[in-house]
């Protein structure tokens, strides 16, 4: 795998993340700290979802309160979410959207916007739970490679709450006019029971959330 060329400012940017994510590759155990006594009013959790919610007691989302944590210097309020029909759990920022879902069989992914120009999404991956790690990898790897994108650095071993993980950093062309490119933080992660694959969309400069991205994965537990 070819390393980063950290010359590049914009590269030493988006590399940053990276390091945020490695930086705590230990399980969180704790999840009552900052946590809100009380669940929050309906319109205070989902009020952005893009779609709507059709019926008040369905959607994308369920309510898990001992993930809450305040706002602080570097981060908004973050609200404890389950998604993918609770198999996955996170603390995400209280103003998230759900800009797409979709909960098929197979297919099951969530992507979140954020007002801070970026997207979060998690994909459910169809890989063997038991697969090992080269495989995982070397199968992600051939994807990206037909699907045309760029892999700046990769198999970098970072943590979820509870699960095992590993982060690659990707570039991607995309045909416009003019053409332009695309960076993305793809982390792959890996539970007992499934596969994911969490994919961060931002810019080339993400030194002011970093820490917002790097945060709600490691929140994340994986069921």
């Amino acid at each position: 795998m070819r390393p980063v060329d950290l010359s590049c400012p914009s590269l030493r940017s988006v590399t940053r993340l990276a390091l945020a994510l490695g930086a705590l590759t230990l399980p969180i155990v704790s999840f009552g700290c900052g946590g809100s006594p009380t669940a929050p009013q309906r319109d205070d959790v989902f009020y952005l979802h893009g779609s709507g919610v059709i019926d008040k007691n369905q959607s994308y989302e369920v309510y898990f309160p001992k993930l809450n944590a305040d706002e602080n210097e570097r981060l908004p309020r973050r609200v404890g979410v389950g998604v993918l029909d609770g198999d996955v759990r996170l603390a995400r920022p209280i103003d998230w959207y759900v800009r797409d879902a979709d909960y098929s069989p197979g297919q099951r992914f969530i992507s979140y916007q954020s007002p801070r120009q970026f997207l979060f999404s998690i994909y459910e991956r169809i890989d063997h739970p038991e697969d090992t790690w080269p495989d995982v990898m070397k199968r992600y790897e051939r994807d990206c490679e037909e699907q045309g994108a760029q892999i700046l650095a990769g198999r970098m071993p970072v943590a979820t709450a509870n699960a095992q993980a590993r982060s690659y950093i990707v570039k991607t062309r995309v045909p416009a006019k003019p053409a332009y490119h695309s960076y993305a933080h793809e982390i792959l992660i890996r539970s007992g029971n499934r596969l994911l694959l969490v994919q961060v969309v931002h810019g080339e400069n993400i030194e002011s959330v970093a820490d917002e991205m790097a945060t709600a994965l490691r929140s994340m537990l994986v069921y």
